[in-house]
Parts: C-alpha cells; sequence; structure tokens
C-alpha cells in the first residue's frame, strides 16, 4: 500500500479571505463595514490572493527541487551529445606523408566557400598519420585457403570475416599496398569499421564502464623484401579492442635488429602480376577465441573520425551584468563566448579553481565554480558556500565547446582542415589536404531535460545493481558493459552460485562459446556486486554433442533439391543455445525426447515419413530410451547429422 500524499494546496482564495473577514472582530471591533469598498477589505482581498499563490507554491515540485533530488542518487542531467562522422583525408599532389595530431580543426559548411558563415566546427579525435600508398588488396589466409576480400572491402552495403568463419591460431589476414606505407614514417593509422549492423548493441550497466580485455592475440608484421621475412609491427594504439569493434589501429615499425617471425601460415604471394612489386603487412591470429568472427565493412589508411567540438586557451571571460568599478559582489557569473560547453578549466588571477556541481558542500575560502553547459556560463560563490573572486579578478578558461543538433551535419557538406600547422611534406601545409566525408555526422543531440532525466533514473532504479536472488545474478551478468551475450542462467547448489554465461554469436556460428576474457569480464563484473559471503562461479555452458541420424522418406519433388540440408537445418534450429525451441534458445539442462524431434521433422514439406532417428551423446550425458539427459549447465550442439532419406515415387508415373 503507498503513502498518501499530503495536499498542501488545499485552501482557495475565497476560502482564505473568508476566513480573515470573520477573524477582523476578534481583533478589531470598530471595523463593522466589511463590504468590498471598504479600503481594509481591499488589502484583505490582495493579501488572500498572494497567500493562495505562496500556498500554491508549496504542493509544487520545481526544477531547482527535482535537480538536487538527482544529485541525492549520484545522478545529472546528461550535457548535449557532440555529433561525430568519419574523413577520408587526402595528400596533395607530390606529397608523400603527413602527420594530423589529435585535435586538427576541420570545418563544414554547407557551400564550397572555406569563408562561409555557417561553419561547423569539428576536431579529429586521434593522431592520423598519412601516406601515399594505396591499398590494393585484402586477402584472408585460413586452413581451408586464401580467399580475396579486395571488391567487399572497397564496396559500401558488403562485409567479410578478416579470420574467416571460424578463426583459430594462425589465420591471417593481409593487406597489400602499391608501395611501402612506411617509406617516409615511422607509423602507419588503419581505420577498421566493425560490422555490427546484424548485431546487437554491446550490453551497458548504468554509467558503470566496459573493462572487457580480451583474451585473443593478434599479431601483425610486415614483409621485409630484403631478406624475405616477416618482421614484427609494433601495436602504439588499439582503438579496436583486438577487432572487437570499431576504431583506429597505429602501427609503428619495431628498432632496428627486430628478429624475423615464423610463417606459421605458409603465406606465399598471389598469382598475380603486381604481387611481387606489392609491400604486404599481415595480422595473424596468435592466441584465438573470438564469439563473434571479426567481420569488417572495410579496413582502410587515411581515415580520421572527428567530433563536433573545438577547443578554446586562455579565454578572458567577461561578467555578466558587469558594472564598471562594482563590488565583490557573491553569485557573479561570467560568460564563455562559445557554448554548448563539454569542459573547463577556469583560472581566477592566475590560480585554477576547481568545478563542483553545486554550492552544497563548499566552504567560505572553497576556490570552487559551478559550470552550466548548456548556458556556457561559469557561477562563483556568494563568501559563504564559495569564495567570490575579487572584484578587479581577471578570470581565464580553457574549455572545449560542442554538442547538441547543429552538429549533424549532411553527407554533402563541404569540408577544410583548418590548421595549417599539420606536419607535412613538401611546400604544401595542412589547409591543402582533401577532405571527403565517409557519412553524415550523426548523433549531436540537445541536452537531457530534467524529466527525461528523471524518467531515466525511474528506469534504472528498476535494475538490479547487487546480487542477492538468483534473479540478480542474472540480470547482473546478462549486463556486464561492453559485452554481447545471448543467455545467461543462475544455479544454486550446495552454498555455490553458478552464474553459467552463453555470449551472442551469429547464426552460422556454433556453438556459442565464451573465451577466457569473456568469462573474466563478467566474473568481474558479477563478484563486485555479490554479497562478501556468497560463493559464486561464472562459467559457460557445457556442450553435449550430437551425431543424429534420420532415416526416412522424401517427397518426389524434392528429389535432387536439398533434403538432407533442410533435414538438418531444421534439427540445428530446434536445438540452438540462443534460438531454439521457439526463439528462446533450448533450455538449460532441458532433456531431448527423439519422440519430440521426429514430431519436429515431420512437420518439415520435404519429409513423406520418418521411419527411424538414431541420436548418439558425446559428453557428460545420458541416453536411455530415446531420450538425451543433460544436467543444468548444459546444451546441445549439434555436431554431425546424416540422412537416408529414400524419394517417393512419383504417383503420376504410377508408382505406388
Amino acid at each position: 500500500m503507498g503513502i498518501d500524499v499530503p495536499d498542501l494546496d488545499d485552501r482557495t482564495y475565497e476560502e482564505i479571505l473568508t476566513e480573515a473577514t470573520k477573524l477582523i472582530p476578534a481583533y478589531a471591533e470598530e471595523w463593522t463595514d466589511l463590504n468590498p469598498h471598504d479600503p481594509g477589505i481591499a488589502i484583505l482581498e490582495v493579501l488572500a490572493w498572494l497567500t493562495e499563490t505562496y500556498i500554491y507554491q508549496l504542493d509544487r515540485v520545481t526544477d531547482e527541487h527535482r535537480e538536487k533530488y538527482l544529485a541525492l542518487l549520484g545522478e545529472r542531467r546528461r550535457p548535449p551529445t557532440p555529433a561525430s562522422t568519419r574523413l577520408r583525408l587526402g595528400l596533395p599532389t607530390d606529397t608523400a606523408w603527413a602527420h594530423v595530431p589529435a585535435g586538427t580543426r576541420l570545418s563544414a559548411t554547407e557551400t564550397d566557400d572555406a569563408d562561409a558563415d555557417a561553419r561547423y566546427w569539428f576536431e579529429t579525435d586521434h593522431a592520423v598519420t598519412l601516406t601515399s600508398a594505396t591499398l590494393e588488396c585484402v586477402l584472408t589466409r585460413t586452413d581451408t585457403g586464401r580467399t580475396d576480400n579486395t571488391h567487399a572491402n572497397r564496396t559500401e552495403g558488403m562485409f567479410y570475416r578478416a579470420f574467416g568463419d571460424d578463426p583459430a591460431v594462425g589465420d591471417a589476414f593481409y593487406l597489400g599496398f602499391d608501395a611501402d606505407p612506411f617509406a617516409h614514417a615511422r607509423t602507419l593509422t588503419l581505420t577498421v569499421r566493425f560490422h555490427d549492423a546484424d548485431l546487437p548493441e554491446p550490453e551497458t550497466h548504468g554509467s558503470i564502464e566496459p573493462s572487457f580485455t580480451p583474451s585473443v592475440e593478434p599479431v601483425w608484421e610486415y614483409r621485409d623484401e630484403a631478406d624475405d621475412a616477416w618482421r614484427p609491427l609494433t601495436v602504439e594504439a588499439d582503438g579496436t579492442n583486438a577487432f572487437y569493434g570499431s576504431g583506429q589501429l597505429t602501427l609503428a615499425l619495431p628498432d632496428d635488429g627486430a628478429t624475423a617471425a615464423s610463417d606459421t601460415a605458409g603465406f606465399g604471394l598471389p598469382s598475380d602480376d603486381q604481387s611481387s612489386a606489392r609491400a604486404w603487412l599481415r595480422c595473424r591470429l596468435e592466441t584465438a577465441g573470438y564469439e563473434i568472427p571479426p567481420q569488417f565493412d572495410a579496413i582502410e589508411p587515411n581515415v580520421v573520425s572527428v567530433t563536433h567540438q573545438v577547443s578554446v586557451t586562455d579565454e578572458e571571460l567577461t561578467q555578466v551584468g558587469h558594472l564598471e568599478e562594482a563590488p565583490a559582489l557573491d553569485g557573479q557569473t561570467y560568460a564563455l563566448e562559445r557554448s554548448p560547453v563539454r569542459s573547463a578549466t577556469v583560472f581566477v588571477d592566475g590560480y585554477r579553481w576547481d568545478e563542483v556541481p553545486d554550492f552544497d558542500a563548499s566552504g567560505p575560502d572553497d576556490r570552487h565554480f559551478v559550470l552550466d553547459r548548456e548556458a556556457g556560463t561559469v557561477t562563483f560563490g556568494d563568501g559563504i558556500t564559495g569564495r567570490v573572486p575579487p572584484a578587479d579578478a581577471t578570470v581565464v578558461a580553457d574549455y572545449v565547446a560542442g554538442g547538441g543538433a547543429a552538429g549533424n551535419v549532411p553527407a554533402t557538406a563541404v569540408w577544410h582542415v583548418s590548421d595549417p600547422t599539420v606536419s607535412i611534406d613538401g611546400p604544401a601545409d595542412g589547409t591543402d589536404i582533401d577532405v571527403e566525408p565517409l557519412k553524415a555526422a550523426t548523433g549531436g543531440a540537445a541536452g537531457e531535460s530534467i524529466h527525461d532525466a528523471l524518467d531515466r533514473v525511474r528506469r534504472d532504479r528498476r535494475v538490479p545493481y547487487r546480487a542477492v536472488t538468483a534473479d540478480d545474478y542474472r540480470s547482473i551478468a546478462a549486463r556486464t558493459p561492453g559485452l554481447r551475450i545471448g543467455r545467461t542462467n543462475v544455479l544454486v547448489e550446495d552454498g555455490e552460485i553458478t552464474v553459467v554465461v552463453v555470449p551472442f554469436a551469429p547464426p552460422d556460428v556454433s556453438p556459442p562459446d565464451p573465451s577466457e576474457g569473456f568469462l573474466h569480464a563478467v566474473r568481474q563484473h558479477v563478484s563486485e556486486r555479490k554479497l562478501l559471503s556468497d560463493r559464486v562461479c561464472v562459467t559457460g555452458p557445457q556442450y553435449v554433442d550430437l551425431e543424429i541420424s534420420v532415416t526416412g522418406r522424401a517427397r518426389a519433388r524434392y528429389a535432387g533439391n536439398g533434403h538432407d540440408v533442410a533435414v538438418r537445418t531444421a534439427i540445428e534450429e530446434y536445438l540452438h543455445p540462443l534460438t531454439g525451441d521457439g526463439g528462446d534458445g533450448w533450455p538449460f539442462g532441458q532433456t531431448l525426447h527423439r519422440a519430440d524431434l521426429v514430431e519436429r521433422l515431420s512437420e518439415l514439406d520435404v519429409i513423406d515419413r520418418i521411419d527411424e532417428v538414431t541420436i548418439t551423446a558425446h559428453g557428460n550425458a545420458t541416453v536411455d530410451d530415446g531420450a538425451v539427459r543433460i544436467d543444468d549447465t548444459a546444451l546441445f550442439a549439434v555436431e554431425e547429422v546424416t540422412t537416408s532419406l529414400s524419394i517417393q515415387p512419383d504417383t503420376a508415373t504410377g508408382g505406388d
């Protein structure tokens, strides 16, 4: 039963005026004229109106109150979100290289006019070394052979799996350039666009940051033509997290004297006229264990990601409503030239002051300020909560401005590099670099309203952050930040809690099995939120491999048209760990009955009849009278399906 909220706004203007009028004889016997024309009654009417206004305010919660409630919960309204996009940078003619540092400023305009008034400022998110070498060839080499992915890498809307469908130790992909990308610079920046259009978003759990460290180990090498050997490259930065997502890779030549790598993949140059003239890089798997095979939309050099923002340094701020020779007033507010503001550092007379969300915990001598990100203002204390700057103080700020829907510029926008200080080979400068947008800038949004923030916090408070019940453990494990998790299960036995985690995997990847790095991330996330006395084990599912033999008869019209494939597909879909048994995945520990499988296969249009189904199980399972029983941490994996299907005689030709 809920608590009844008292109604503080329970009296109207008429009720207040009537009550006050009735009290007149008790306080002023000589006041006998109570008609509306009396000046005293007129004053009472005004006071009754003011009283009603104050009572109305008592029963209202203002946005300022809501902000304080959010702060009590450790939450704040989210600031404006900046837009972002990717750009392909082109070197000027006869230029071999250029180095574009992080924070390089670019502008986007609606027309081809660098001096246009409607300019949107962006900055590079990372450093990029541009090369004049062109990526001509992308190959994948696995135990099953070699695949040329060059066309898919160049074509929008296509993707490929860089290490093949089932990445194993020694599998590799190769990049062939028309010239040595390290001929003029020690580093090379590659941008990987991970194909995630058919994948769920990585899990989130409130504001908790991901802590997933992959257990896979890709190794980069380059082909040394001088002695025909592969030599290691140093990975200075990996924004892809070992190809678990999109990002930038910065590769660097090793120090002199680096030893040659063993050619475990047995790679030979492709049999075409250009192979011997190309400069080759390769990425080889030294340790495997991907839950989802890395799938790329593209990997390419000379691409940089940018964000709608601009960094400002040493800006002297102007006081809002400032008067000449004004005294030191409390609550002074200074305006930044640009807004909205993402972050700011403020100095008063050369001393750095600290940003606080409010002055509630500030003392009279604390050098604190409050930053209004949307309005772009800095407010100081009143001398009781927060120190007051001197009247003649010089207030200077370094800040980053940007965000909001204004940064969502279309793909047709014209871009320019606005920073001439970019390091570049030859007489050109940074403004001569060609800029081609690969897509529209997206993601820019206004700051969160107070009501949206409250709705978000209400939803978030329904999500468990402490593991007490089995459902809590299941929910917390399934929300491990940064991972794509398909299913979880929790078992409690003999005082130990077992959390079983099944990673998400595409339908053609079976069985989905978590790597050690995947399990470690879940284990750490759960461990930090469990009760101190709980003993918890996090593990992947135990798979019971099945060999299934089907004997029966197929319909005549399907003769030679893949009825064997239809049977295998139906069995795999029925038993799939993530999508089987009606779409939610085969239940943990559920017994497989031969009769159920026969019924499932009999529903296929290609099947005329099923004579016999034989099931052989490998692993921790018990086969008894046509039933395969598994424990509560186990699932099925279809290892092999064999069919022996005769063809139904065609009655049109006189058969039985």
